[in-house]
């Protein structure tokens, strides 16, 4: 090969190799002087399936319900969800209501300014209420018949969409490219009613 070729290859390919990092260095954002909180939205809730309208219910009987999120991050460089859980509760007379639904979210990334959808659904089963019921004592003093009334008034109240909902959360994020900055950890709170089928 020709000196003069191999020293002019050498040459592009050491200033392709300069030009290539500053570039990069050029596109790297600025440091952020704090976390920006990631916004929670709940973007709706559905219910998937009806629900038989009147007692007798069954043991196997479901109601499948879906929350959709949206989660945005408005800093100029990528955010790490580290932790997200919710709950999803329904009004039932007492201070701990009836818990429907909870989940979490695996470990996540948001890009720079952008935002992601998250949906969790998840069926909710007659009998485990029924059992949640009898172990909280809901019914009062009437026992396991006072029990067996609530359980038949809320499943039916949850079936025709007159019972309010509420969405109970909290999310940990971190800027990845920043450790220095640390974590940072909101919670959001909602309420809703189920659009009917």
């Amino acid at each position: 090969m020709d000196k003069k070729a191999l020293f002019l290859l050498m040459v592009g390919v050491l200033g392709l190799g300069i030009f290539g990092c500053a570039g990069q260095t050029m596109m790297m954002a600025s440091a952020p002087a704090k976390i920006q909180p990631v916004s929670v939205e709940v973007t709706g809730v559905d219910r998937l399936n009806a629900t038989a309208a009147k007692p007798p219910y069954q043991a196997t009987d479901v109601l499948v319900l879906r929350v959709n999120f949206k989660l945005t991050n408005p800093n100029n460089v990528l955010a790490k969800v580290d932790d997200f859980y919710f709950e999803t509760k329904a009004e039932d007379g007492t201070p701990d209501k009836t818990l429907l639904l909870t989940s979490s979210m695996s470990a996540t990334v948001i890009p720079a300014g952008g935002e992601i959808l998250w949906s969790w659904t998840e069926p909710y089963i007659f009998a485990v209420m029924r059992a949640s019921y009898l172990y909280r004592g809901v019914g009062g003093e009437e026992g396991v018949p006072g029990v067996m009334k609530k359980v038949d008034e809320f499943w039916t109240d949850l079936g025709a969409d007159k019972r309010k909902f509420f969405i109970d959360g909290n999310i940990t994020y971190s800027l990845p490219d920043f450790p220095g900055l640390g974590t940072a950890r909101n919670q959001f709170k909602t309420e809703f009613t189920i659009p009917k089928l």
